[in-house]
């Protein structure tokens, strides 16, 4: 039964005994009440529970759990104090054998027309610590500047210092981090007054272990830098690149184009497999490497062998040079002129000769690549805006036999498929693979062939 109660002077319901069918994208446990379908965070199949609505449409309450009446699976300890109240993790209550039936199934319900072909979700080798990049929102905590993440929906930082996702040496160099600029007296950005000097720290980790520490400031005065660099590289030597990124903008984006190396490099190398690729520290690498190369052994087992390939939103080539050695030619484009800089260099690194990199926007240049060159197959792995119309349009009229699709967003993957299959593609593979434990997140593959 709903219930409705005054509370401070705000009319709110309860959804009492409600329970929980599955869990849908975005990782909200579904459930009905009295023909209406309910959206809850943390909740899961078979849980029945007591529900505060937030919002109430035409066909759906969304709402918060206020009381578990009765759990339909085993949850976990849990082991972060931020969990709840960050948008880091969704799931880090849930067992991880759970969270992988959940993300296929969520895939399933996505593309039911396809469940046939969809394959269990591929495991992550690690569910903790596997992030290679994070950049943590700076924020005032009394007299201290502390790091953290922000709380969902929202831009208030809570703290990360103990956070799951990343090497716990990650965390120990941002307190150092944090440390300093109290000492040194900075001031945090302020996104409403835009006053305040330091807005992120961003880290990047390589296989080896190696780090690129990133601050970024809203000024190009940062206080104490060179005692700043002696504190961190004495305490760890394998920090081999401090970057200061100056990002004088009122907007949200992280990054900007200005900076200033404050000691050793710009950029580092990394690994997948037995390939090395020099990666700038704006240059997209994606973010879990042992799972990267499992989508990546998978993708050259899809490559037909001596095909022309188009490597689609390629960042440094990383899939390129990954298939390069199956494929007859690959052409890989980005619009990133750090990515494409290191791409280059990455094809030299490699001995690669059959790839070739081209800094442009796909959009500006796909319909000269179609009609100029011979290409038979695409590997997209798009921004989570998916494919442009133009891009799709011009796929229908081509002779590209097979594309290999990997998304980081099923939704508008689902819109690409649905309108390539009206060109006479069909799917033949769906394969979701965990690249963010502990998230709702899912990169999921699909292989389309023309008939």
């Amino acid at each position: 039964m709903a219930i409705k109660n005054n509370e401070n002077d705000w009319e709110i319901m309860i959804l009492k005994d409600v329970k929980i069918d599955k869990v849908v994208f975005k990782g909200l446990g579904m459930g009905e009440y009295e023909g209406k379908k309910v959206f809850v965070p943390y909740a899961y199949p078979n849980d029945v529970v007591n529900i505060k609505v937030i919002s109430e449409k035409k066909d759906y309450f969304k709402g918060k759990i206020i009381k578990l009446i009765s759990p339909g699976i085993e949850r976990k300890e849990i082991t972060c104090p931020s969990f709840l109240k960050c948008g880091g993790c969704n799931w880090l209550d849930v067992n991880y054998n759970d969270q992988t039936m959940f993300k296929k199934s969520i895939i399933e319900d996505i593309f039911p027309q396809y469940v046939d072909k969809i394959e269990q979700c591929r495991s992550s080798l690690k569910f903790y610590s596997y992030r290679n990049k994070m950049y943590f929102p700076v924020t005032n905590n009394g007299n201290e500047i502390t790091f953290g993440l922000f709380k969902t929906m929202t831009h208030d930082v809570i703290s990360a210092d103990q956070c799951k996702l990343v090497s716990p040496k990650i965390i120990n160099i941002a307190k150092l981090i944090c440390l300093h600029l109290t000492k040194a007296k900075e001031q945090v950005y302020n996104e409403k007054s835009h006053k305040g000097n330091i807005r992120h720290l961003g880290f990047r980790i390589n296989k080896q272990g190696q780090l690129l520490i990133v601050i970024v400031t809203r000024k190009r005065k940062l206080a104490f830098t060179n005692q700043l660099v002696s504190s961190l590289t004495s305490e760890y030597p394998e920090i081999i690149g401090i970057i200061q990124n100056i990002n004088s903008s009122n907007t949200n984006k992280i990054l900007a184009s200005e900076d200033k190396v404050l000691y050793g490099n710009d950029y580092f190398f990394d690994y997948i497999g037995q390939l090395k690729y020099k990666i700038h520290y704006q240059s997209f690498f994606q973010i879990n490497r042992d799972q990267t190369e499992n989508i990546y052994n998978q993708i050259l087992r899809d490559i037909d062998k001596d095909s022309i390939v188009l490597d689609a939103y390629s960042g440094v080539s990383t899939i390129g040079l990954y298939i390069a050695k199956k494929a007859k030619q690959v052409i890989s484009v980005e619009n990133n002129e750090f990515a494409t800089q290191d791409a280059i260099e990455n094809t030299q690194i490699n001995s690669v000769r059959n790839l070739k990199v081209i800094n442009n926007d796909l959009e500006q240049i796909f319909n000269k690549l179609i009609s100029q060159v011979n290409i038979d197959t695409i590997v997209f792995d798009p921004p989570r805006k998916g494919l442009d119309t133009s891009i799709r349009e011009l796929i229908k009229s081509s002779s590209i036999k097979k594309i290999l699709y990997l998304s980081c967003n099923p939704m508008t993957q689902k819109r690409d498929v649905q309108d390539l299959i009206k060109a006479d593609f069909n799917v033949s593979k769906v394969i979701p693979f965990d690249m963010f434990p502990n998230t709702y997140h899912i990169e999921n593959y699909i292989v389309l062939e023309r008939k």
